[in-house]
């Protein structure tokens, strides 16, 4: 399983002029013969309307700058014989259309790829296995919308588990679940309690805790967001946890007891 910092490896969300999250492309050799290949020296990362040929992807409906950026692999081979590709440096620009599944978005595409290995865009099919393809949703304005799911009214004893995890249905304005896969929601314990996010219960993939365990980040999978276990801790009382998304319009609130 990749690491998770926070945000969708290859799904990332951004407004006009903000900077794009860091993108990791993970290398992967294989042994040929007796020896190991080089590490490669740089990978590009291309922005592209259509990415690959044959109209494999709908065409890009945002544009991000600059037109590329080279970064150099750092570090050597993990234990599974990948290597990790940071870019950093690229920035949201304009919507010029948008994304055939959603109004509140046009999408932008970044390719990734080895200079020796790959000859450029567009991708050949026979290409696709030696890129990483990063998509990039611009939004217009935070229109994205979280409904409650289910986990409210809890009530547990001191030190245990609350039964059920707390999960939200998120959608785009339109209410679409597709249009929001990948999106970044964020759950956070508020009030007077010494309960926290338990990531021994973690079991969905995509889940980051923080902030001493009041803070959960997770990514909306196919329209469903769900938390980490909550553990009460030793105070007694009501507190509440709300969950918001930083492209969303609204929160969701979430009443526990611990008694």
């Amino acid at each position: 399983m990749e690491e998770f910092d926070g945000t969708h490896p290859a799904i990332k969300d951004h407004f006009v002029g903000e900077p794009i999250a860091p993108l990791v492309a993970l290398a992967r050799y294989a042994l040929w013969g007796p020896y190991m290949p080089p590490l490669p020296e740089f990978v590009n990362f291309v922005p592209a309307i259509n990415p690959y040929s044959q109209d494999m992807v709908p065409d890009a409906g945002a544009t991000v700058t600059p037109d590329l950026i080279s970064s150099r692999a750092s570090g050597g081979r993990s234990e599974t014989g990948q290597t990790a590709i940071t870019c950093t440096g690229f920035t949201a620009e304009k919507i010029i259309d948008a994304s055939p599944i959603s109004p509140d978005y046009g999408v932008a595409y970044i390719a990734a790829y080895e200079n020796f290995t790959v000859p450029g865009m567009p991708i050949s099919p026979q290409c696709i296995p030696w890129t990483a393809l990063f998509t990039i949703r611009i939004w217009h304005a935070p229109t994205a919308m979280l409904t409650y799911a289910n986990g409210n009214q809890q009530t547990t004893a001191p030190f245990r588990n609350f039964a059920i995890p707390l999960s939200m249905i998120t959608t785009d304005s339109a209410g679409s679940q597709r249009a929001v896969n990948g999106m970044q929601v964020f759950f956070d314990i508020v009030g007077n309690t010494d309960a926290i996010f338990d990531a021994s219960g973690v079991t969905t993939r995509y889940c980051q805790i923080v902030e001493e365990g009041r803070r959960a980040i997770v990514i909306s999978q196919e329209g469903v967001a769900i938390s980490p276990p909550v553990k009460a801790g030793a105070l007694t009382g009501s507190f509440e946890v709300i969950g918001t998304s930083r492209i969303a319009g609204n929160g969701v609130s979430y009443a526990l007891t611990v008694a």
